[in-house]
């Protein structure tokens, strides 16, 4: 005997169950909804990456990053000349300052600066110049000997500024011998460039900025130069220039020795003579 609870259904012999004729709508609707949603968010993305874009375009032409682009150009072809020009045709104001300056050029930044600042002192300038451009390249040339690899200088002198149409003139003056340099430059004897190499040369250019820096005629001008041959020596690991960038070193050393050695003596000999009247 088969017995059924109430809540059993027993469907009729020959009869199909019953089919909810609204699922196929239900389906087609969650499809639909489900679809708008996709597309709902793909214009959202699309949309975001329209913002991007024009936020990236507008950025493009403010003048940081048209200073950024010229000197990262100027940068991956080796040319001092253009990186020089770059930094100045690209300053956004009347002056400049030497954060600024250094921190355009980044890890490479100490051949640069070290151009940067000491072509002011390779041509006639006014008394105490040297000074004010042979201390930031003196501080330089102690990071290369300690092995540094970017630049660093103490807020107040980072800080500094000065006036764009003086850097202009200076590179102005100096780009036509700059650009001779550069066309003799190639890489030979790289094996003397390196840590090792450039420690060394760090402390050669560290007695050159002394020699800069002491306040005597004529003792800045060969000195400065011997710096920048050696700063493009460096840039373009060109051995041969290297060294004859050491041999004006020598010679700008040897003047200011000989010169401060005179001054001593004379020094001397005329106390001597006032005492002994």
């Amino acid at each position: 005997m088969n017995a059924h609870t109430p809540s059993e259904k027993i469907e009729p012999p020959g009869q199909e169950p019953e089919v909810d004729a609204r699922a196929p709508e239900q389906g087609e609707e969650r499809k639909k909804r489900l679809r708008e949603a996709i597309e709902r968010l793909q214009q959202r993305r699309a949309e975001r990456r329209a913002a991007k874009a024009a936020r990236l375009a507008a950025e493009a032409e403010t003048p940081q990053a048209k200073r950024a682009r010229a000197i990262h150009e100027a940068m991956e072809h080796k040319r001092i000349t253009l990186v020089l020009r770059a930094v100045i045709d690209t300053a956004e104001a009347e002056r400049i300052s030497i954060r600024e300056i250094v921190e355009a050029f980044g890890e490479r930044a100490f051949g640069f600066v070290i151009i940067l600042f000491s072509l002011p002192n390779c041509i006639p300038a006014p008394p105490g110049m040297n000074s004010v451009f042979g201390l930031p390249v003196l501080l330089f040339a102690v990071q290369m000997a300690l092995g540094r690899r970017r630049p660093w200088l103490p807020r107040r002198l980072m800080d500094k500024t000065f006036k764009v149409e003086t850097f202009r003139r200076i590179i102005d003056v100096a780009e036509p011998k700059l650009r001779r340099v550069e066309n003799l430059c190639r890489p030979r004897s790289t094996n003397l460039f390196g840590p090792r190499g450039d420690r060394l040369i760090g402390i050669f250019a560290i007695v050159l900025a002394a020699c800069v820096i002491v306040p005597l005629p004529g003792t800045n001008f060969v000195p400065s130069i011997a710096l920048v041959v050696l700063a493009i020596a460096i840039m373009q690991e060109d051995g041969v220039m290297l060294g004859i960038g050491g041999l004006l070193g020598l010679g700008g050393i040897a003047y200011t020795i000989g010169l401060s050695w005179a001054i001593v003596g004379f020094t001397l000999f005329a106390a001597g003579k006032a005492v002994g009247m």
